[in-house]
This record gives C-alpha cells, sequence and structure tokens, in this order.
C-alpha cells in the first residue's frame, strides 16, 4: 500500500492510502518548512531521508502534485531521489504574507473522498472506500515486436524511441563540436566532406549512445532522470538496441571513411568503443570514468579538424584540449544535484565519494580554460583578439565553478564536521551554485566555439582588403 504522510497547516498528519485505478486529488495549505516524509510501500520505506519545503525551493505559482511511481520524473525539490513530480495544480498562490503554500495531493483512489475529521489529533486518516487494485497486464514484447506481429504500433511511435535512444541532444552536442572544428581548421573545405562529417558524425555518436542503454537498463530503473528510457520500459529490448547501434555505427563509420577520411573513421569506431565499453564499464567501478568520459568529449574535435587538415597541427589539440576540460564544471556541476542518484543505482561518481574532489576539479579545468584560449592565439588559429573575448567567458564560468568550490570546501571542512556537519542552508547554497555552474557551462561552450570562427586567423582579411592585394 502506498502511503504519503504530509503536514496539515495546524500541524498535523495525514495519512493517505492509495489502492486503486482513479485519480483524485486532496489540498491544503502548509507552512513552509515543515517536514514531508517520503513514499511507503508495503511499510518498507522507498527513502527514508525528509526533505522541507522552502520557499526558494518552491513555486510561487504551482502547487506540488505527487503520483505514486506512476511518473518517474525529478520534482527538483531539495531531494533527487524523491520519486514524484511537480506539475501546474490550479492551487493558490504562495501567500508571502503568512509564509503558507498550497499543496495538492494526487493519488489513485476509488470512491469518494470524506471530509478530514478537524478535531482530530495525532495522525488523521482520511478515510477512502479502496479495494485491492488487480494487477496490471505488463506488456514484455517490445514496440517492434508488436509490430510485427499485427498490433496497431504507428511507424512514427517506432522510430520516435529509436531517436530517444541515440540521445539526441549529446548525440547533437557532438556533432557540433565536429563541424565547428571542420570550419575552423585551417584546411580546404567544401559542402560533400562537410555534409558527410556531419551525417556520420551523428550515425555514430548513436550508435554509442544506443549500446550504452542497451547496457544499463537495469541501472537506469533506478534512476528518476533515466528511468524512462526506452529500453528501461521495455518499447525497445538490449538486442534490438545493439542491432540498431551496429546497423547505425557500421554506416556512420563507412560514410566518415569513404566520405572524409580514414583518420575520421578511426576516430570515430575508438569513440564508440571507448564511450559504450571502457567509460559505460567504469561508471560502477571507479571515479575514473569521468576522465575517460572527458577523453570521449575531446574526440570529435579531432574528428572535424583531421577532416580537412592534419592532426599534427596544434590548433586541433587545442581544441580537443578546451573540450577536454569544458566537461569537467559541467558534469561535476551536473553530478552533484544527483549523486543520490548515483549511489542508489550503484554509479561511482566523485560527487558522491568524494565532494569536496569533486568541486575542486570543476574548478581546476575552469581555470585551465584560461591558457587554453590563450593558446588558440598564440598558434595562430584565432586572432589576438579571442584572447580577451573568451576571457569574459571563462571568467564568468570560473566564479560559478569557484563558489561551488568554496561552499564545499567550507561544508566538509573539518571544524563544520566537528560540529555536526553542514546546516541546512549551506548544503543549499552548494546546491545552487552547483546549479548556477551546470548552466553556466551549456551556454558557455556554443558561445566559445562561435567565438572561436568569428575570430578564426584571416577571417575578415578578405573584406578589409583590396583587390591588388594592398
Amino acid at each position: 500500500m502506498w502511503k504519503l504522510y504530509v503536514p496539515l497547516a495546524l500541524g498535523k498528519s495525514v495519512k493517505l492510502p492509495a489502492l486503486a485505478d482513479t485519480v483524485r486529488c486532496w489540498s491544503s495549505t502548509s507552512h513552509i518548512g515543515h517536514t514531508t516524509s517520503f513514499f511507503y510501500y508495503n511499510n518498507e520505506s522507498l527513502q527514508r531521508k525528509n526533505f522541507e519545503y522552502k520557499q526558494s525551493a518552491c513555486y510561487p505559482d504551482r502547487g506540488f502534485q505527487f503520483t505514486p511511481n506512476s511518473s518517474l520524473v525529478a520534482s527538483r525539490l531539495n531531494d533527487p531521489g524523491f520519486r514524484g513530480f511537480s506539475t501546474p495544480a490550479g492551487t493558490e498562490k504562495q501567500n508571502k504574507q503568512t509564509k503558507t503554500i498550497d499543496i495538492k495531493l494526487c493519488h489513485p483512489v476509488s470512491g469518494d473522498i470524506l471530509e478530514l475529521d478537524k478535531n482530530a489529533t495525532g495522525i488523521s486518516k482520511v478515510p477512502f472506500k479502496v479495494s485491492p487494485r488487480k494487477p496490471r497486464k505488463v506488456n514484455n514484447r517490445s514496440l517492434l515486436q508488436r509490430r510485427v506481429s499485427g498490433e496497431n504500433i504507428s511507424l512514427k511511435k517506432l522510430i520516435k524511441q529509436y531517436w530517444v535512444l541515440t540521445k539526441p541532444n549529446l548525440t547533437f552536442l557532438i556533432m557540433l563540436s565536429s563541424t565547428c572544428s571542420y570550419v575552423l581548421a585551417p584546411g580546404p573545405t567544401n559542402i560533400v566532406a562537410f555534409t558527410w562529417l556531419t551525417l556520420g558524425t551523428l550515425l555514430t555518436s548513436g550508435a554509442a549512445n544506443a549500446i550504452n542503454m542497451g547496457r544499463e537498463p537495469s541501472f537506469d530503473r533506478q534512476m528518476v532522470r533515466t528511468a524512462s528510457r526506452p529500453v528501461v520500459q521495455g518499447l525497445i529490448t538490449p538486442n534490438e538496441a545493439y542491432t540498431f547501434a551496429a546497423i547505425t555505427g557500421i554506416i556512420g563509420c563507412a560514410i566518415l571513411y569513404y566520405g572524409v577520411n580514414s583518420t575520421v573513421a578511426g576516430l570515430a569506431l575508438l569513440n564508440i568503443f571507448l564511450y559504450s565499453w571502457v567509460y559505460t564499464s567504469l561508471k560502477r567501478k571507479s571515479i575514473l570514468n569521468t576522465w575517460i568520459g572527458a577523453i570521449v568529449g575531446a574526440i570529435p574535435p579531432l574528428m572535424g579538424w583531421a577532416a580537412c587538415s592534419s592532426l599534427s597541427d596544434p590548433g586541433a589539440w587545442c581544441l580537443a584540449t578546451f573540450l577536454y576540460a569544458w566537461q569537467f564544471p559541467h558534469f561535476n556541476s551536473l553530478s552533484h544535484n544527483i549523486k543520490a542518484e548515483y549511489k542508489r543505482a550503484g554509479y561511482v561518481m566523485t560527487a558522491s565519494v568524494n565532494p569536496m574532489l569533486n568541486a575542486r576539479v570543476a574548478l581546476r579545468y575552469s581555470l585551465l580554460m584560461f591558457p587554453i584560449c590563450f593558446a588558440f592565439s598564440y598558434f595562430g588559429v584565432c586572432d589576438k583578439y579571442f584572447a580577451f573575448d573568451s576571457s569574459i567567458l571563462n571568467g564568468y564560468l570560473t566564479y560559478g565553478s569557484f563558489m561551488f568550490w568554496w561552499q564545499q570546501n567550507k561544508n566538509h571542512s573539518k571544524a563544520t564536521l566537528a560540529n555536526g556537519g553542514p546546516t541546512k542552508e549551506a548544503i543549499a547554497k552548494a546546491n545552487i551554485y552547483a546549479r548556477k555552474t551546470f548552466w553556466g557551462s551549456i551556454w558557455q561552450l556554443p558561445v566559445v566555439l562561435a567565438l572561436m570562427m568569428l575570430h578564426k586567423k584571416g577571417q575578415w582579411d578578405r573584406l578589409f582588403s583590396s583587390d591588388d592585394g594592398s
């Protein structure tokens, strides 16, 4: 039986069983700062920690809507391990004078909801007319198997799940770094090679991601962030994911080999191996997985550069090193706020194993971006103004990383631990700084890449020179 405990405005708790097939909602006003327990199943705690609604963590114009395990989307309150989700619930806006917020609790019930006994003491039980839920039939066949057997599964729905299998956002970012490198390289370029490079990179990246998903459904199932992936949901089987990866990987490598050159194809094949096998395996064994993952992110720029120039050019390695360094403030800040999920799923991440090291590494590589960008100007890849422009962006990211490191250093210092550990406010500050660093890295990378192309050496010479070369 699902139970949800929530404080009333009067300080009492309400016990909400949920055991049926329709959804009803109950609303209440609760003082911000009261503690609410997590879901329980068969009297066994799924999450033993508590969380608090804080003014900084709630939406002023939204209520909290909880559904027992029917949609595993992060609530993004205080603990990412919470199983539930927050949606517009049609409740009143937060009352800033009384520091209260309306909360709307939705849960499956059968029958009508009776009125609460306002005079009840202790834990009040909301009486429901409930009956045991009939076991839901689980379809153990994938979408492809069901379509082949004659079920009405649209081709659009099938393609959508395979598209999700490629992790399109990550694949697009990899393609972007590869094509930007191609444009930035000093060698001759042409639209045909650019097209083949783009298509081949998309296919090989999608193949690596498909293998990754095929290998991790049992672990992804335990994380809110990844629980909706197609292999976890049974919409695609692991073997189907591997088959899809083999087809797209072979086609992608062939396109890069015949349409670009053998070096680019070899780098793509190496990246598939590093990401889908080395990195994926290390995630449950060592924190070194982050450093291997950073190498994976540094290879696409080498692919783009090798498509029209030589890898002996220092510019290729400047760009690869920049992408390598960028991933640490990006991923370390991301993993900080979901470290509980990673730990529960059995992943060994620096954020949970050594929080101080996690923040220190993010700061270290943020600082490293300054000399890397100076090297672009020094080696003649970009003009001298790029060193100045990039420093503004790198400075913003470094500031976020510094504040993240500084707060974590305070939270985990010997003095703080000797006094019982960091306060909730201090932990919340670290979470905020980590979130700001993450979102700062999201826009910093494409802007710096755009600046690289804007400041490419000789990019504007033909606009400011006369026809006779003077």
